[in-house]
């Protein structure tokens, strides 16, 4: 298994280097002023019961939260696209956990607010063979409530940098989740949350794994293992 936090910081430092004073000042207030918010406190927690939801993945295929939940427990990650380096780092990484996270009995689906084409390259680039769900107008990620309505300014600045958060999702508002991880239990409820203001912060895999590993043996008898061989 990777090294998450690790290889997060090394690609922060390298990032920093090579960004512009401007650009990293305006980014770091965006970061400032969510803390200053506590917007992950609003956010669902450990105890929380998670509503159903039903989104599509890639391949088109609807994805429903209660239905995949009697399989097994689910690891439900948040990201922002696949436009974000430490996105794409972090799920490189959990594609690498992906079989002791099966092997737990549990499944993982990713979220995000993209729509479309963007989803795909994302899936070929980092050579994903999870479910990543469309997210479309941020409808679960508000559910969870870790979803940021971004300011006309800060929209503006991205597509000053040629992203067009409005395009790119499909939507009416400019929102991005904030980089959130949960594991839910077959009685859906959430038996780990981590949700971060700071867009180049992640769960720790191992922690999540170690959630796994305390849920009922029972369950790994539900959700056979893709690469298990019968």
């Amino acid at each position: 298994m990777t090294n998450l936090p690790t290889e997060l910081e090394a690609l922060s430092e390298e990032i920093d280097q090579q960004t512009a004073p401007q650009l990293r000042q305006v980014l770091r207030e965006f970061v400032n002023s969510l803390q200053r918010q506590h917007a992950s406190q609003r956010s669902l927690k450990v105890g929380d019961v998670a509503s159903d939801f039903a989104l599509k993945d890639q391949n088109q295929r609807v994805i429903h939260l209660y239905d995949q939940l009697k399989k097994g427990p689910i690891v439900l990650v948040f990201f922002r696209g696949g436009w974000c380096p430490f996105c794409n780092l972090t799920l490189q990484a959990w594609r690498h956990a992906l079989p002791e996270i099966e092997f737990q009995g549990a499944q993982l689906l990713a979220v995000t607010p993209e729509a479309g084409e963007h989803v795909r390259r994302t899936v070929q680039k980092n050579k994903l063979d999870f479910s990543i769900l469309q997210d479309k107008g941020s409808e679960v990620a508000r559910l969870f409530k870790v979803s940021i309505a971004l300011s006309d300014y800060l929209a503006a600045f991205y597509r000053s940098l040629g992203l067009n958060l409005l395009i790119r999702h499909q939507d009416t508002i400019a929102r991005l989740p904030m980089p959130a991880t949960y594991v839910i239990d077959t009685n859906c409820t959430i038996r780990y949350a981590f949700v971060a203001e700071d867009y180049t912060q992640r769960a720790d895999i191992s922690e999540v794994i170690e959630v796994l590993k305390q849920q009922d043996d029972k369950t790994k008898s539900i959700y056979t293992p893709a690469y298990a061989v019968a």
